[in-house]
């Protein structure tokens, strides 16, 4: 048996009151900001699996979940091409304080649960749950569902074969390792290095806009 864990970082576009972030509101609710539809596809899964979810309160813009404590953009001065004027004078401290009350907490809690998964079931799949824009690159997006693994880690390769599998039956149209890399600078990346020689598979999931903003868009995804 696998233990599941499931996760989605960028689930809102809310920020903390008082934060004087600078951003229009019609941004501040874009692409830009969060991910739409990734949150009703985790809180789902979770559901049908009965898997705990660990899910994100702010704006990527106020922290980026998605990306490691040290990584240059994880309190980024832009995102999408938006300007985050209330991140561009914050001082280290601010920095420090920021990640440690809203990083931190975050990544420990998805990791400790890993661990238990790990720990209880000897292997742990742990789903992330994102969306993308087709819009940002129409000829290489149109897709319904990217599946981002490690292709060198086989264990977390062939989960990804059988997901990608049971997607396509569905009648989603499914990419490996698209829009994005499947080792690129995110929360599975981080978890999966040190549990290299694990049973540790983390995998994202990237649906399309074109995918959730439909009728029962979410659902598909959810129910293959």
């Amino acid at each position: 048996m696998i233990g599941v864990v499931v996760s989605c970082e960028h689930a809102a576009w809310s920020v903390p009151t008082g934060w004087a972030h600078g951003v229009a509101s019609d941004v501040l609710q874009s692409q830009a900001s969060w991910d739409p539809g990734a949150l009703d596809i985790a809180t789902a899964v979770a559901t049908e699996l009965s898997a705990p979810l660990f899910v994100g309160r702010y704006s990527r813009m106020f922290v980026d979940l998605n990306r490691s404590a040290d990584h240059p953009d994880v309190i980024p001065r832009h995102s999408y091409g938006a300007d985050v004027p209330g991140n561009v004078a914050l001082s280290a401290d601010a920095v420090a304080s920021r990640l440690a009350q809203h990083h931190t907490p975050y990544w420990a809690d998805v990791s400790n649960a890993v661990d238990l998964q790990l720990a209880q079931h000897g292997a742990c799949l742990h789903l992330s749950s994102h969306s993308f824009c087709p819009q940002l690159d129409p000829a290489r997006r149109a897709f319904d569902v990217g599946i981002l693994f490690d292709p060198d880690h086989d264990f977390e390769a062939r989960l990804a074969a059988r997901l990608g599998s049971a997607l396509a039956a569905a009648g989603l149209a499914v990419r490996f390792n698209e829009p994005y890399s499947g080792t690129g600078p995110a929360l599975v990346t981080g978890l999966r290095e040190p549990r290299r020689h694990t049973n540790y598979a983390g995998i994202e999931i990237e649906t399309s806009h074109a995918l959730v903003n439909t009728a029962n868009g979410c659902e598909r995804v959810a129910q293959a």
